[in-house]
């Protein structure tokens, strides 16, 4: 894992007991379209509109849809306000609405909930995004992210891109914004409730409880690595964490074994990020429950290379957050 800065951005805990983010629909049924995307400091990025605003887009299915306000006035017919916490643990109150449409390719997709939010802090201004595309809109259908193609494929089936049940696992995605789950193993212990989160830099990082239970059961060995300090940094700004580097790990994701892995734990979730999906096309299918990972590189080996320290923003300045033993 090249050194970077950890932008991540999933929305976990929603503190608005009535909130629901899987309104909305889309109007067409049966469906195909392809969108040119580009990959960028670990992010896939799109073109798309929210209600007039066009422009570059984050791929995030760890998070909800979001618009950034802008010097534009926008009027929302439907508007409440919430509490969030964010992935480093900050809670803020934020603004949802329901977006009258988003246009994604050739798809319109029509009352959408989606955050009416400023701009997040630290370096996220940089990239000129406009928003975020999340799992709440994603959820209608199937996505694949091709490499080779560089393009984003949203249908209506995982069987319209010519793959059969066996060739996938299975998907589990959340009653509150659709977020995506699956099981893997650790040298072939099971993991559950694992996100694939694409708006992540990461490769594959364990929640610290899982990771404890392992080393207690001898099935990984010490940590070869440790840090502390502010190590991540979510919407409302940056958290402090502990992290762990285990080396020589057997990773299982569905039938595909990435051998001597390096991967980290945290005190954040599970997840796995798009330093282990970009090894390969991925196809996220919402309605039918399954996942599939078609890796292209015969090098599956996950490394975690560094000079020792992480970085963050604070305010408009870089600074060290955490360093390493």
């Amino acid at each position: 894992m090249r050194v970077a800065l950890t932008l991540s951005l999933v929305f976990m805990q929603l503190i608005a007991l009535n909130a629901q983010f899987t309104e909305g629909r889309l109007a067409s049924k049966d469906f195909y379209t392809e969108i040119p995307f580009t990959y960028e400091n670990n992010k896939i990025v799109i073109e798309a509109e929210m209600k007039g605003v066009k422009g570059r887009y984050l791929l995030d299915t760890g998070a909800m849809c979001i618009l950034f306000k802008d010097s534009t006035e926008h009027y929302f017919v439907q508007s409440n306000t919430i509490t969030i916490n964010d992935a480093a643990g900050h809670k803020k109150k934020a603004e949802y609405v329901s977006m009258p449409h988003i246009t994604v390719g050739d798809l319109r997709y029509e009352n959408i909930p989606t955050l009416y939010v400023d701009m997040f802090q630290g370096p996220f201004k940089c990239f000129h995004y406009k928003g975020i595309i999340g799992s709440n809109l994603l959820r209608f259908g199937a996505f694949k992210i091709d490499w080779e193609k560089q393009v984003l494929i949203i249908t209506d089936q995982y069987q319209r891109l010519g793959l059969t049940k066996k060739e996938g696992i299975k998907l589990m995605a959340n009653k509150v914004q659709s977020s995506p789950f699956l099981s893997l193993k650790v040298n072939d212990v099971r993991i559950k409730d694992v996100l694939i989160d694409t708006g992540s830099g990461d490769s594959f990082t364990m929640d610290k409880t899982n990771a404890d239970k392992l080393r207690q059961k001898g099935k990984i060995n010490p940590p070869a690595y440790v840090s502390s300090g502010t190590n991540s940094h979510g919407a409302w700004g940056a958290g402090d964490f502990s992290r762990e580097i285990f080396a020589d790990v057997k990773l299982m994701v569905g039938k595909v074994i990435l051998p001597e892995s390096a991967i980290e734990s945290s005190s954040e979730s599970a997840r796995i990020g798009m330093q282990l999906l970009e090894l390969g096309d991925f196809v996220l299918d919402y309605p039918q429950n399954r996942f599939f990972f078609m890796p292209s590189n015969k090098d599956l080996s996950l490394t975690i290379t560094s000079f020792g320290i992480d970085l963050i923003m604070e305010g408009e300045q870089f600074i060290v957050n955490g360093v390493w033993q």
